[in-house]
């Protein structure tokens, strides 16, 4: 019996495996030796153009710019507004509960250009609720000091911030409320209670569901198409340069924006895994001493 689970146990690890090589490593270092083999003719079109001179690395450097203080913004909101709705599902009992949870995984299985179109018609179109209340919302309309397109701002929103609400509340249910409750019979504020023992347990599942929501951002394309207008983010121009057979932009843009997630994304994940094993080594083992720093 034991010989039988060792083997299955084999092919469990070879297929995962095969699945990580075929589906993810193979396409990102096709990209990459693409990249190289061709950089002489890349280096060309983007930098040394004879027609248009470097006008494909000015594009490459806004949509870039674009992309990330969307992201950045993006994930300032969701935790805004993602751990707040977490915490509240979590921990408060209210009908219809079970629905809520459901319409907030919504945004993660629909059609995400789908909800694009929705989102444009219910802002901007003549029958929109701004119109309802005698105000116009304009699809190129872009928020000042951050520069970002209002619209995208709202779909990337309402696409990512499950991500936040998620994992944070899953942490939460497996969190022992008694720590909670000890600390507010104790004397402690609401407020003091969850910054000083629920938001520190909960630390681990921030992060993940931030590194998740950052990454999705920056690489939302279906719906950000749809209410784009003039604005271009690095997703649609390597979209729209395939579309119109500009390989070489095309391939660069697409090698600095994964090479640009891993550098961000796998250090934070790394020190995050680190924290986490240190911060489990390190659990009370009494409710008592997680309470004993509350002021």
């Amino acid at each position: 019996m034991s010989s039988i689970n060792s083997v299955a146990k084999k092919i469990v690890e070879i297929a995962i495996f095969v699945s990580l090589l075929v589906f993810v490593f193979i396409p990102v270092f096709y990209l990459f030796t693409f990249i190289l083999l061709k950089w002489h003719e890349i280096y060309g079109e983007i930098f040394a153009n004879p027609l248009i001179g470097s006008l494909y690395w000015t594009q490459i450097k806004r949509s870039l710019g674009l992309s990330f203080r969307l992201a950045f913004l993006t994930l300032i909101i969701d935790l805004l507004l993602g751990i707040p709705i977490a915490y509240f599902i979590a921990r408060k009992k209210f009908p219809g509960k079970a629905i809520v949870e459901n319409i907030i995984t919504l945004p993660l299985v629909i059609p995400t250009s789908g909800f694009g179109f929705a989102l444009l018609i219910t802002w901007t179109a003549s029958e929109s609720l701004p119109a309802l209340l005698g105000l116009r919302t304009r699809i190129d309309y872009v928020i000042p000091f951050v520069d970002v397109p209002l619209l995208m701002l709202l779909v990337h929103v309402s696409l990512t911030f499950p991500y936040i609400v998620k994992t944070v509340s899953a942490s939460l249910y497996d969190l022992e409320k008694a720590y909670e409750i000890i600390s507010e019979s104790l004397g402690a504020h609401p407020l003091t209670t969850f910054r000083k023992v629920t938001l520190p347990l909960i630390v681990p599942s921030i992060l993940s569901g931030s590194v998740l929501s950052f990454a999705r951002s920056l690489g939302e394309t279906g719906a950000t198409m749809v209410v784009s207008g003039v604005s271009t983010t690095a997703s649609i121009a390597i979209v729209r340069w395939e579309l119109q057979n500009r390989v070489a932009p095309a391939a660069f843009l697409g090698g600095v924006l994964v090479a640009l997630a891993l550098l961000l994304i796998l250090p934070i994940e790394y020190i995050f895994a680190k924290d986490r094993k240190s911060y489990i080594h390190g659990m009370p083992k009494t409710l008592e001493e997680n309470v004993i720093k509350i002021e």
